[in-house]
Parts: structure tokens; sequence; C-alpha cells
């Protein structure tokens, strides 16, 4: 997550060193006792985890799988997030020994993959990434991608080239853009999303794309929401344990504690404001137009990150608030009309429209929020 503009990163080592595996394990080991999990993952990530000795992979895995002995009850998944373009035969072999799941980020098209995904000489790594998820689906037998959307190139030709190159997982994201950073016009990303849910919803072989079959459930009403990042606890290089570093957006050193896997227990980053913000309350402890907001119980308020301005801390909606509106919107009249024998005749079609004008009317300086202390803590003013 170099490209967020902290560059704390500089301060850590390039490898986290193999003396710090114990350390985590034990850690995990001792969330569990008192957290019990059906599922617990391991995820490498980076900057670019193939980058270090494939040792290292075997190293940890024979570790972290000791933990099977303790908790019976409990699967532990590994997977890695990576660019793609180091993927070898011996890669592949490995991720297939120790039953590691590789997510390959590929934002899209040639064109809109190497707007930002360059190399140390300002060449795009398209050529690379493909090279690397054929050869993925050629000896693992699957293609997972995440993409970060972007609106320069069309959900048709977006969704095309990814269903082309035979993607059976598509986790798309959000852009991480903050209210000082954010550079879209309001609905626009939503129409985009529209476009493409549409294209995917029509499609009889379409991939799995985790960011619409949560939005689904949460409409329907299912337990089984999208799975919430505040279920992931990063480990940094050097042992610091951290919040998810998509928040490094907010801020230089934003997200960095005291607290490191060497001497201090993953809970302790609740005793943090951040820490608990996030991993506790940020579902629940949102700014005023989403309390009001008649979607709220889907969006949850979006990701953290996106509810962030320097003036106010996270006492603002996402900077995709009209967007997510105008989608979900979108999903749940699309669901009535296929599947109107789950709605019953006291719910009617949502107008998106209607309800961002709603919102914009509200006078939110008349409505008493508890959580604006909590929420504007984080502000630098």
């Amino acid at each position: 997550m170099y490209n967020l503009g902290d560059t704390s990163f500089r301060n850590q080592p390039k490898f986290m060193k193999e003396s710090l595996i114990p350390h985590i394990i034990h850690r995990v080991e001792n969330y569990l006792k008192q957290h019990p999990q059906e599922v617990f993952t391991f995820t490498f990530h980076g900057g670019e985890p193939l980058l270090i000795d494939k040792s290292f992979f075997g190293k940890f895995i024979r570790q972290a799988e000791t933990l099977k002995e303790l908790f019976p009850e409990t699967t532990f998944e590994y997977n890695v997030q990576t660019n793609g373009v180091l993927i070898d035969d011996d890669w592949a072999a490995v991720l297939k020994a120790y039953k590691i799941f590789p997510g390959v980020s590929l934002d899209g098209t040639k064109k809109a993959h190497d707007m930002y995904r360059k190399d140390h000489k300002e060449n795009g790594s398209y050529d690379d990434v493909i090279r690397g998820l054929k050869l993925l689906k050629r000896k693992l037998g699957f293609v997972s991608v995440i993409s970060v959307m972007n609106l320069d190139e069309s959900a048709e030709v977006t969704y095309q080239h990814l269903t082309d190159i035979s993607s059976d997982y598509v986790n798309f994201l959000l852009p991480d853009y903050t209210h000082d950073s954010f550079p879209y016009q309001p609905k626009e990303m939503g129409k985009w999303l529209i476009s493409l849910y549409d294209l995917w919803i029509q499609d009889k072989n379409r991939p799995i794309i985790p960011f619409f079959n949560g939005l689904t459930n949460a409409i329907l009403g299912s337990q089984k929401i999208a799975r919430h990042e505040a279920h992931a606890l990063v480990i940094e290089t050097n042992g610091d344990i951290e919040a998810i570093d998509s928040l490094k957006g907010c801020g230089e050193n934003f997200t960095k504690t005291s607290l490191n896997v060497v001497n201090n227990d993953f809970e302790e980053i609740m005793q943090s404001p951040l820490g608990k913000l996030y991993f506790q309350d940020s579902m629940e402890k949102l700014c005023t137009k989403c309390l009001e907001c008649p979607v709220a119980s889907v969006c949850r308020g979006g990701r953290l990150v996106h509810r962030h301005k320097k003036e106010n801390g996270f006492n603002n909606p996402s900077v995709y608030c009209e967007d997510m509106i105008l989608l979900i919107s979108h999903i749940q009249n699309t669901m009535m009309k296929l599947v109107p024998s789950m709605y019953d005749d006291s719910i009617s079609k949502m107008d998106a429209n209607e309800i961002i004008d709603y919102l914009n009317t509200l006078n939110f300086d008349s409505i008493e929020n508890v959580y604006k202390q909590d929420l504007e803590f984080f502000s630098e003013v």
C-alpha cells in the first residue's frame, strides 16, 4: 500500500525476519483461546510478497499448522496477494504444495492496468501479469483477480476483458480516496457500478464477485453479509500490529502503534482510539447522514478510509455515498424483478434520487449525534 502517501514503510525492513514467525503464531494462539473462530486466514500481502525467499512460506506454514492440534474446530487458510509479475512454475509449485490461495492484482484492460501498475522503469506490468495468470490457470485450475475500479475504462470493456481471461473470482475494489483526495463527481462511480452489475447478473457463466454478492445478501437480509474489512489485522515486516493498511491514506503514520508481536497480544490494539473504532465500532459509529439514511443497514457506512477528512476525521459519509445509494437501490429493484417471491406487497421499489434528495435537505446541525466526538478525534484541525 505504498501509493497512499504514507512513507513510514521506508523505516521498516523490506522483508519479515523468520524470527518473528513463532511470535506471530503465539499471538494467534492467544487470540483463538479467547475468540474461537470457524475459519482463520493468514494472508501474505505487501509490497510484493513473492519477493521474499520461497522458503519463508514453508517455514511460516509449518509453524502455523501446529495450531490445528490446539484448535481442531478451526479451519486455517492461507492466501497471498501478488502483483503477478514473478509467478513462474516454481512459485506455482510452492502455492500448490502449501495450499496457498493466490489473488492477482489486475486492474482490467492493458490500458487501465498500466496507468498505475508500473515497474521501477515506468513500464506497465500488464503483459507479465497476464502471463502469470495463464500459468496459474494451467497449474492450479483457477484464476482469482483483485481489480481496482477505473472509470477511465468502461464497465463493459472491463467486464468483458476479465471474463475473457477466464476469471473465476473477481474482487472489485473501490479506489481508496478520502474526502481530501476524491477526484470523481457524485454518482459517477455509481453509474459505472450499475453497468457492471447488469452485465454480471445477466451472465449465466458469471464469476464470483464478492462486492455484489455481499450487497445482495445484505439486501435480502442474510446474516452472511460480505466479510467486513475490520476482520483484517496487519502485522508489518518489523512485527508491528496495526489496523488495515488502507487507512494509511488518511495521513503519515496514521496506523502506527507502539504494539509489536514480540511483546503484545493482538487484542491490545483495541486500547488505541483507531483500533477500537476500526475493529469494534466502524459499522455503528456513523455520521448523522448515515444514521438517517434508509440504506445504512446495507452499506454500513462504507470503508473507513472513504469517510476520512482532515477537517473532521471520520464524521462524514463515504466519498462514495451517493454512488452506493444508486447501486443498492438498483440491486434491490433488480432482485424484486427477478425473484418477486422474496418480497411481500408492503415493499416497494427504491428511488435512489428520492433518497439522495431527502438526505440533502436534512439539517444535520439540528440533529444530535452521540458519536461526533469519537469520530472527530481523528481530525487534524
